[in-house]
């Protein structure tokens, strides 16, 4: 049937069960259902061969992009109150405010989270990394170059280094440390009590107070007291009246003071003469004098 002028209906139109349906009294237009909600209500999918201009475009639901050749979306301001997937995407200014979102591949100038980020795989920062709050890591961290520090560090659990690492500020460790290699040190080490099995020390090293299995110098060593042995306890004192060395003697009152009996093998000298012939002149002038 041909109608050659305008085809005008006034109280709506209704076509097979739900094919199309038009809403005369709320001036909406349903396809695929005969209760329309909105302006056009559509339950079905849409099919378009050219642009799809919108004023505000709102997606409540799963938007898939670029599922067949290339989508690109471009807009002012892009509002996703729901799940997201980005293939790629480019965004001067990226905020993330509620929901979830994934993505894939991301490049911006300026990234925003405010509710969280989480990374299930590997994090690779290839430039400088600058964290201006609080860093928390709860599993491992790998570093496979070096780590430069510039601030103050503060470790709360147990850190362990594998590798060269850098602080240009203080170090403070409140829990264990663990280093699997060596220790090089280029400045002073000032230690509190050191605990160790075996110390080697090839320069100049002063000791407040060390306790130590076996302790190897072959260099100078200073220090305050040193004591050898369960029994023996030797004392050095430097300064007023003179410097003193005390066997079995914690308070030494010469400059060489026993405490006990002593065996020499050797010559006993007083003043660079032999004390056996200084004893032997004063028993015979002993004898002389009592006849």
């Amino acid at each position: 049937m041909a109608v050659n002028k305008n085809f005008v209906v006034k109280n709506g139109l209704e076509v097979d069960t739900n094919t199309l349906f038009v809403d005369s009294a709320n001036n909406r237009v349903a396809i695929g259902t005969t209760v329309p909600t909105t302006t056009l209500d559509v339950r079905g999918k849409i099919l378009s061969d050219s642009q799809v201009e919108s004023w505000v475009g709102k997606f409540v639901g799963i938007v898939t992009a670029g599922a067949v050749g290339v989508t690109t979306m471009t807009a002012t301001d892009a509002v996703v109150t729901g799940f997201s997937t980005l293939g790629h995407a480019n965004a001067s200014s990226l905020h993330v405010t509620t929901g979830f979102s994934t993505v894939q591949s991301l490049t911006a100038d300026d990234i925003t989270v405010s509710i969280g980020a989480t990374v299930s795989g590997d994090l690779n920062v290839g430039a400088a990394a600058t964290v201006g709050a609080a860093l928390t890591v709860t599993g491992s961290a790998y570093f496979n170059s070096d780590i430069d520090i510039g601030k103050a560090l503060d470790v709360g659990e147990d850190l362990n280094v594998g590798g060269a690492t850098t602080v240009g500020g203080a170090l403070t460790v409140t829990g264990n440390a663990y280093f699997n290699g060596n220790v090089d040190i280029g400045g002073d080490l000032t230690y509190d009590e050191v605990n160790s099995r075996n110390i080697n020390i090839s320069g100049i090293a002063t000791l407040g107070f060390a306790t130590a299995g076996n302790a190897f110098v072959s260099g100078m060593t200073t220090t305050h007291l040193l004591n050898v042995g369960l029994g023996a306890t030797m004392l050095k004192v430097q300064g007023t009246p003179a410097t003193r060395v005390g066997i079995n003697q914690d308070d030494p009152a010469f400059t060489l003071d026993v405490d006990g009996d002593s065996n020499v093998s050797g010559t006993v000298r007083q003043g660079g003469v032999s004390l056996a012939s200084i004893v032997s002149g004063d028993a015979t002038a002993l004898a002389i004098a009592l006849g």
